[in-house]
């Protein structure tokens, strides 16, 4: 009997234990920060009644027609509706009493894998090196909830095999991946993860990413990088892998993609400029016909300048009447002038 009230104890004791904490993320102070997707949440403090509307500003000022508003129907069950509050980050109204209840922001979280040592790559982890894990988010602010030790988050691991891990082996132990509360940000674990184990951790592919799991954020507004970070894949391996041949694969297909590019640029090329050269052929047809043409022509010209040559003796025979004209002349001259020598003589001798 004693036992069973023992034991009754216990899990009374856990169960009120269990619900304080989950009350100290749910509880919002006055005018407290308050997630796009929380549900759940007490606003019991916050300046506002049940059944009272609530109001948003762009100006950050409650006056005039506001932007976007919603009505409060339970202030300790309060349900930060992404339809009304998406975009709509800062302060919130009472939409009467212009009263602040309290500030909205859009979630956001992202996840980094973190090999310890000098060198390292983001797509490969040399096997037997420690890794730590880092998270950045927002919702670290959940810190200034009385009581509250963070923003909860889970990391998921897969493997080869598909294989999921919940927990790590590191230098101190094992370490728990379902729920890691981030107060600060970027929230550094630690090198929580010894990769030296080739029976647990083989080499081979692994996923890894983050997902917040306070008050139901996850299912009311997911999304990658909202309340899920990008997947981050790696390379476990002793060896680093041979990047040459993915190169040189990368290059050769870059190199066959950009000949068949290039052939059909040159088939796009070639479509384009045949409409265009119709012309061209018309005016390159009269081309050969004049030089068939000017050829025989300039034969012909070069006979006749071959020809001319022998018509210059021509002149020549007008030359010979002249002298032949000039002759009688002369010789007439002669006669007179030997006569008057022999009549010159004859009287010299009386």
């Amino acid at each position: 009997m004693d036992l069973y009230k023992f034991s009754f104890a216990l899990v009374l004791i856990l169960l009120i234990s269990g619900t304080g904490v989950h009350a100290l993320d749910t509880k919002i102070p006055k005018e407290g920060m308050v997630f796009v997707g929380e549900y759940g949440i007490d606003i019991s403090e916050c300046n506002v009644r049940p059944g009272d509307e609530i109001a948003f500003w762009s100006s950050g000022f409650p006056e005039g027609t506001p932007d976007s508003r919603a009505k409060v129907m339970d202030t300790r069950n309060f349900f930060v509706d992404p339809v009304f509050f998406s975009g709509k980050t800062g302060t919130w109204y009472g939409l009467i009493s212009k009263k602040p209840v309290f500030k909205v922001e859009d979630p956001w979280i992202q996840f980094d894998v973190v090999e310890q040592g000098i060198d390292h790559e983001p797509e490969w982890i040399k096997k037997g090196n420690l890794v730590s894990f880092k998270i950045s988010t927002n919702m670290y602010q959940l810190s200034d909830r009385p009581g509250s030790a963070g923003v909860p988050v889970r990391i998921n691991l897969t493997g080869p095999n598909e294989t999921a891990y919940t927990t790590l082996i590191s230098p101190t132990g094992s370490y728990n991946l379902g729920k890691i509360f981030a107060y600060y940000s970027p929230y550094d674990t630690g090198a929580i993860w010894e990769t030296r184990d080739d029976e647990k951790y083989p080499e081979g592919e692994y996923t890894a990413w983050a997902t917040i799991l306070v008050n139901d954020i996850a299912e009311k507004n997911p999304g990658e990088t909202v309340t899920t970070s990008l997947k981050t894949t790696f390379l476990l391996s002793k060896v680093k892998p041979d990047k040459e041949k993915k190169s040189d694969k990368g290059t050769s297909d870059k190199k066959s993609s950009s000949i068949s590019d290039k052939e059909e640029s040159e088939d796009q090329k070639k479509e384009k400029v045949t409409p265009t050269p119709t012309p061209v052929p018309t005016t390159e047809e009269p081309v050969p016909e004049p030089t068939l043409d000017i050829t025989p022509i300039i034969t012909q010209s070069d006979v006749k300048v071959a020809a001319k040559p022998t018509n210059p003796p021509l002149p020549s025979p007008p030359k010979g009447k002249s002298t032949a004209k000039k002759q009688p002349l002369n010789a007439l001259i002669c006669i007179i002038s030997l006569g008057a020598a022999m009549v010159f003589v004859v009287e010299k001798r009386r």
